[in-house]
């Protein structure tokens, strides 16, 4: 295990997950948001998103949480482990809603020194509950064929459905004994 990358729905827990791994392995961990997301909420050009992954994926080891599928094809391919966290619908909706009131009540920085405000949750067209509604089910379909697509079969993939299968797979985790699973 030398590149890492967590990936599953927002809530599912990627952050929570990808910092463990990196502190277990003392590897550099990179939150996808933050490199995506400027100051004022404003989003990065792709060109300028892709470059900043491209630079970050050069790197020998790493772990990476993410979901952006713009930079999948600069990521996947370099990975040697994918972790999937493949959380239910409901428990995802109510995690990143605890987040969301977490953030905003605390006033905490977050994703190069944005706060979090709790009409995220519901407000406009990228609200976080209904870009979760509308992308989780699809995802959910599409990413099975994803991973077996050529340039991704070289990489060990752990799928966790449940938030006890992920405290299971940290009790036992040993780097390079890793179970796999596809």
């Amino acid at each position: 295990m030398q590149r890492i990358i967590v990936f599953g729905a927002s809530g599912s827990g990627k952050t929570t997950l990808g910092c463990w791994v990196a502190k277990q392995l003392e590897f550099p961990f990179i939150d996808l948001d933050d490199v995506y997301w400027n100051p004022g909420w404003v989003a990065s050009t792709t060109a300028k998103f892709r470059a900043a992954v491209d630079d970050i994926a050069r790197g020998s080891h790493w772990v990476i949480a993410g979901n952006y599928s713009q930079a999948r094809d600069l990521l996947w391919p370099r990975a040697d482990t994918l972790i999937w966290l493949d959380i239910p619908l409901l428990q995802v909706l109510w995690r990143t809603t605890a987040r969301a009131w977490r953030q905003s009540r605390s006033g905490e920085l977050i994703c190069n020194g944005n706060r979090q405000a709790l009409s995220a949750l519901i407000r406009g067209p990228d609200s976080l509950l209904g870009y979760t509604l509308r992308t989780y089910h699809a995802r959910r379909l599409e990413l099975p064929n994803i991973l077996r697509l050529p340039q991704h079969c070289h990489a060990r993939v752990i799928h966790l459905r449940h938030v006890s299968e992920v405290s299971a797979w940290q009790k036992n985790f040993q780097p390079g004994k890793t179970p796999v699973e596809r």
